[in-house]
């Protein structure tokens, strides 16, 4: 009995320590800023409870697994930013945008953040919606509109908040990144080699390009 409960404790500790190396692992690969929630509001900075709405994909911190490892660590995701934040103990730090970290699953949704650097401004992090040999990812984005004073004691002003903007999606096949158009000729022009097929579909479906469900439903069609 004694060599077996010996024996569970050192597999306990051994577990232990795998799990708190890989935590450790990332602030030794990686160089982290330590995050301060503040916002440049004219010639004074807010901070983020004092602007209406949120930064933030989901306000609190979510458990997650980044790529294929096990040990599961708790982040969210800045849209103002486009960074991703890490919760270590009590503080918090930002990750590096880079290949470094490229994706994220959390656990509560089973949705996926990935890092794809599309050689645009929207290079960053994306939500996967379909997975596949095409992928459509979604950039989630925020804006932050300062306060505006009240002119006059007649006139109220206009409280700092974060103010949310339209999505925007890619569709990832072979080595292009395609930010999808408004107009269905214009997406067609990537599709050359099954283009009357694709633009069937479109047609028969009334696919809409800029209807995030008819857009799961094409990309879905072209990984068949």
């Amino acid at each position: 009995m004694k060599k077996i409960f010996i024996t569970a404790a050192v597999l306990f500790m051994s577990i232990s320590v795998y799990s708190q190396s890989i935590s450790q692992s990332l602030f030794e690969v990686n160089r982290f800023n330590k995050f301060i929630d503040e916002v440049n509001n004219g010639q004074k900075k807010l901070k983020y409870s004092d602007i209406q709405g949120s930064p933030y994909y989901h306000k609190n911190f979510e458990p997650a697994k980044l790529a294929d490892n096990p040990e599961i660590i708790n982040i969210r995701y800045n849209t103002l930013l486009d960074s991703v934040e890490f919760l270590n103990g009590t503080d918090v730090y930002e990750l590096p945008r880079s290949n470094s970290f490229p994706k994220f699953t959390l656990l509560t949704t089973n949705e996926k953040l990935v890092f794809l650097n599309t050689g645009t401004d929207y290079a960053g992090y994306f939500f996967e919606l379909v997975s596949g040999k095409n992928r459509l990812l979604k950039k989630v984005r925020v804006k932050f509109d300062p306060e505006i004073p009240a002119p006059n004691t007649m006139i109220s002003g206009t409280p700092a908040r974060f103010a949310p903007i339209d999505p925007v999606y890619f569709i990832q096949t072979g080595n292009q990144d395609i930010q999808v158009p408004k107009k269905t000729e214009e997406l067609l022009v990537y599709f050359t080699d099954n283009k009357d097929a694709v633009a069937n579909f479109i047609k028969s479906n009334k696919i809409k390009l800029m209807k995030e469900a008819d857009l799961i439903k094409l990309v879905q069609f072209l990984n068949q």
